[in-house]
């Protein structure tokens, strides 16, 4: 069952933007990119099986890139908590400010996307909805609460969470407990990217930070599944390939700029240690005002190795992945 499943996920690439909905005029409009490939919503059971070897394991990690998380609690359901001031997104995650923007006044949201193979050991209570497993943790041992935690949990290892803060006098972790069973729902039916009017098309939407392996040779992957990461060895080094949204100003914050293959690149050092390269490169334009919080965003690739030679290398093949417009 998994292999069949596994294969009507991953049969043929569609485009992500083909559920955008323009009806949502409070919303984002601006669509400056297209959002990267991405695969059919596979079948609902899809997430209830548990892989069984690394490949099935990042078929799992690609299906819930193509997953649209402002979907899984789209404005509709927002609405019944109260007024929505902003909804804005980052690259796997969304949030939701409803009623007052004044801290402490209104309720925030914020929920992402992850990979979690298990929920580990922890406070809080563990309960099953349907076939996944969920954990719910208040940020106090005793007394009301003001922010509580969920984290929801596949048989498949994809898994997001959702936190809350609320108003004095609500109790943040049965507002969680009322909207969790609904999220698990519509993650199950899979929402492309574009699904929801707040996402905003950047090529980095659902696009596997491992694909970049294809174009260099002899790479070894780790273990450990990332959704905006991937960790492999090449030529004798651990690299580490990252996307994310960035605030543009620190993108060449204590760096300087170097060209590779015509493209601005930034390499800076690590904080940890000033000998490893960090090679960082803006790879699509600024998102729309407004659409991220604190501040605007830049989608971005980042490669961390153990020399420049090889971190060159590595940047190098990543930005094939991404062409100039």
């Amino acid at each position: 069952m998994w292999r069949s499943t596994a294969l009507a996920a991953v049969a043929v690439l569609v485009c992500g933007g083909c559920g955008d909905n323009g009806d949502d005029t409070t919303a984002p409009t601006t669509r400056e990119a297209l959002p990267s490939p991405v695969l059919p919503a596979p079948p609902p059971e899809f997430w209830s099986q548990v892989p069984q070897n690394r490949e099935q394991r990042a078929t799992v990690a690609q299906a819930t890139r193509q997953v649209d998380v402002c979907a899984v609690l789209p404005r509709e359901r927002l609405r019944t908590l109260g007024e929505i001031q902003s909804v804005t997104v980052g690259l796997d995650s969304c949030r939701a400010i409803i009623d007052s923007d004044v801290p402490g006044a209104g309720t925030t949201l914020t929920w992402h996307a992850t990979l979690l193979p298990e929920l580990p050991p922890g406070q809080g209570d563990i309960k099953r909805i349907g076939e996944a497993n969920v954990r719910l943790v208040p940020d106090r041992d005793t007394g009301a609460p003001r922010s509580c935690g969920a984290t929801a949990q596949f048989p498949a290892g994809a898994a997001f969470y959702l936190g809350l803060t609320t108003p004095p006098g609500t109790n943040p972790c049965a507002r969680a407990d009322e909207l969790v069973p609904g999220m698990i729902e519509r993650w199950r039916q899979s929402p492309p990217q574009g699904t929801s009017p707040d996402t905003v098309p950047t090529v980095l939407l659902g696009a596997d930070p491992c694909a970049v392996r294809a174009k260099l040779p002899d790479t070894v992957l780790d273990e450990e599944q990332r959704l905006t990461q991937c960790l492999f060895g090449y030529r004798g080094q651990e690299i580490t390939v990252g996307y994310e949204y960035r605030v543009p100003e620190y993108l060449a914050a204590d760096s300087t700029e170097e060209h590779i293959d015509g493209r601005t690149v930034h390499r800076s050092v690590s904080v940890y240690d000033r000998t490893i390269p960090i090679y960082t490169a803006a790879v699509g334009p600024e998102l729309p005002p407004e659409s991220t919080a604190f501040g605007t965003r830049v989608p971005i690739v980042e490669v961390v190795a153990a020399t420049d030679e090889v971190a060159r290398d590595v940047m190098s093949a990543v930005l094939t992945l991404f062409p100039q417009r």
